[in-house]
């Protein structure tokens, strides 16, 4: 009888453990160990964990007193607990897999410990009442940042359909035939290479119809290289699985996972051999290597890989070592306007301009989540001025876009070898931070005045619009002795109380029909998007409050807040005044303008209701 148990021992995670060390936790914290399991999940990667959350593989996460912090959707549905049931619990008492095997385990965590590799064993899952399965088990240490112990990581790989299909293979040594095509994975019955029997699933690795294999050479599907390799792995009757890349008929490459034990088929000694396609498996490999020295948005080298080459790779012959630091302006304000994925775009594209303007030999990192890190090995002052240049010359191109793009930038350079590499690096921060603080308010003000360009050009607001509300609301102002800045206030508040607007669709905008209720709801979201705007951007920050509530009602029934009566700011209520007036009696494309007499009419109507109803008669008798 064919030891089957052998051939089809699954090793697909094992790669995964020994690579990716830096795995972290990936749910959500236990409340009962707040700061170990904090350690853990605030240094982990978000491209792991969304690796992780579509992975079939049920993974758990114990800190080092033995308490389980995390586990993924995989590893509730194999052991049939729910969430509750193992968050914050010790694993040795709680998990029933555990049980039978408690000695195992504590050698096992004394092996990690010790920095002893664990070997992978199987187990049988009836926990809860849920059907029997099989799960093949790995243990692995989780490392925090300095290298250091932080805890255990378990991989339970779910094996219950190729258990069952092993169970019946045993059973009966005559339905070897239905069962490989059954299979998932390619089977190939083979005496000394020549194939006697394949399945399905090979001819669909191998991108092959419905062809009869008997008599053909199996060495014909094994990438030219790999060929020694694959015949010498054959020939040997061992158990290990061998990675592989085989070669599909259209000749395009598949890593396979290939395991192989000797058999009795028809009568005769033969072989068979499981092929496993991971070709997916390696894509994510490389992706995550990749991800460890590479920022995800940009593809630009990240931090880790700076810090990392720092230390390790330039010495004297590369000096002067020049250091540019990069800080996009007003990233927060572009989010807050336009969302994150115009702000993603815009980080996007200063990662092309920063790599346009460097030398070959340069490079180009994102720093952080607006800085960016430029390293200039050999260079002098001079080809450093000019990379400066070339980024200030690119910006200063964009002012009449639609979002102008400005870049603070700040240099230090390192003589000698004794010179801190984080003092230089303090040093080009601060000289950047200093260049940021002399720019800030042209900065913000060619920010403002693209969104107020956008503004008129996208909605019925005109300049003269806001001309007219700066006139009529600085004189409803002087009528209730305001003082100057509450007027300054009310100018600054004119021109930009429908700022939020540019984050509106043109469709919504435009629309010259009524608008339906979803509309209307995007619509009323502009005072909170322009509150935001006015949040982000200091020297207009004072009138945030009041843009957010130019659209509330005296009575209670305007938007957002729903604020009453007093509570609404003066600013608002003037402004809400003044700018219902100007629309009647000047009109809009989808309305009529009406008379003066028809649009004082209308304040007084809507006195006490709509409008506050002291400044109402203020307008009416000295406006």
């Amino acid at each position: 009888m064919m030891d089957i148990d052998s051939i089809t021992k699954d090793q697909l995670i094992k790669k995964v453990i020994e690579q990716h060390r830096k795995i972290k936790s990936l749910e959500e914290k236990s409340e009962e160990n707040k700061s170990t399991t904090a350690d853990i999940t605030n240094k982990s990667d978000i491209r792991y964990e969304s690796l992780l959350k579509t992975n079939s593989i049920g993974i758990l996460i114990i800190d080092k007193s033995g308490i389980i912090t995390s586990c993924n959707e995989a590893l509730l549905k194999f052991s049939g607990y729910k969430r509750e049931d193992l968050i914050g619990k010790y694993f040795t008492r709680r998990v029933s897999i555990s049980t039978r095997n408690i000695p195992k385990y504590v050698s096992i965590f004394k092996d990690i410990l010790a920095g002893r590799e664990a070997e992978p064993f199987q187990i049988i899952q009836e926990n809860q009442g849920a059907e029997k399965r099989y799960g093949e088990v790995y243990f692995g240490p989780i490392l925090d940042e300095a290298n250091e112990f932080a805890g255990f990581k378990i991989i339970v790989k779910d094996i219950t359909s190729r258990k069952d299909l092993e169970e019946k293979i045993i059973e009966s040594d005559y339905k070897l035939d239905s069962l490989m095509e059954i299979s998932r994975d390619g089977m190939i019955i083979h005496k000394k290479g020549v194939i006697l029997k394949a399945n399905s699933a090979f001819l669909e690795i191998f991108n092959l119809r419905s062809v009869n294999l008997e008599g053909k050479d199996l060495i014909e599907f094994i990438s030219e290289d790999e060929k020694e390799k694959f015949s010498q792995g054959i020939t040997e009757n061992s158990i290990k699985p061998l990675k592989i890349y085989g070669v599909r008929s259209t000749g395009s490459k598949v890593y396979l996972e290939i395991s192989g034990k000797d058999i009795i088929y028809k009568g005769q000694e033969a072989r068979i051999e499981i092929f496993h396609d991971i070709s997916v498996l390696e894509k994510a490999e490389k992706r995550i290597k990749y991800l460890k020295f590479h920022d995800s948005l940009t593809e630009l080298y990240n931090r880790t890989y700076m810090e990392q080459i720092l230390g390790n790779i330039y010495r004297e012959r590369h000096l002067p070592l020049n250091f540019i630091i990069c800080d996009l302006n007003g990233l927060k304000l572009v989010n807050d306007a336009f969302g994150y994925m115009e702000g993603d775009m815009l980080l996007k594209r200063v990662a092309r301009i920063l790599k346009y303007c460097v030398r070959k030999e340069d490079i180009v990192a994102r720093w952080g989540g607006d800085e960016f890190f430029i390293l200039l090995p050999e260079s002098t002052s001079r080809e450093v001025e000019e990379v400066v240049n070339k980024i200030r010359g690119i910006c200063s191109n964009t002012e009449g876009e639609k979002i102008p793009l400005n870049i603070s930038t700040g240099v230090s350079t390192r003589y000698d070898s004794s010179q801190d590499f984080r003092k230089i690096i303090k040093e080009a921060e601060n000289n950047m931070y200093k260049n940021k603080l002399l720019e800030r308010k042209s900065i913000y003000n060619s920010i403002i005045i693209s969104l107020e360009r956008m503004l008129w050009e996208k909605s019925h607001e005109t300049r003269e619009h806001a001309e007219r509300l700066k006139g009529l609301t600085v004189k409803l102002g002087e009528c209730i002795n305001m003082p100057q800045s509450k007027l300054d206030e009310l100018v600054l508040l004119s021109s930009l109380h429908d700022i939020g607007k540019v984050a509106i669709p043109d469709s919504i905008l435009l629309k010259k029909g009524r608008l339906n209720s979803d509309e209307w709801k995007i619509i009323k979201r502009h005072p909170e998007i322009g509150y935001n705007i006015a949040k982000s951007t200091p020297h207009i920050s004072m009138i945030a409050d009041d843009i957010l509530a130019h659209h509330e009602w005296w009575d209670g029934n305007g938007y957002p807040q729903g604020l009453k009566g007093e509570k609404i700011p003066v600013n608002s209520c003037i402004t809400s005044i003044v700018d219902a007036y100007d629309v009647m009696i000047m009109g809009r494309p989808y309305k009529e303008p009406v008379s003066v007499e028809e649009a004082r009419d209308e304040l007084e109507r809507c006195s006490g209701k709509q409008f506050n109803p002291f400044l109402v008669d203020k307008f009416l008798n000295y406006c």
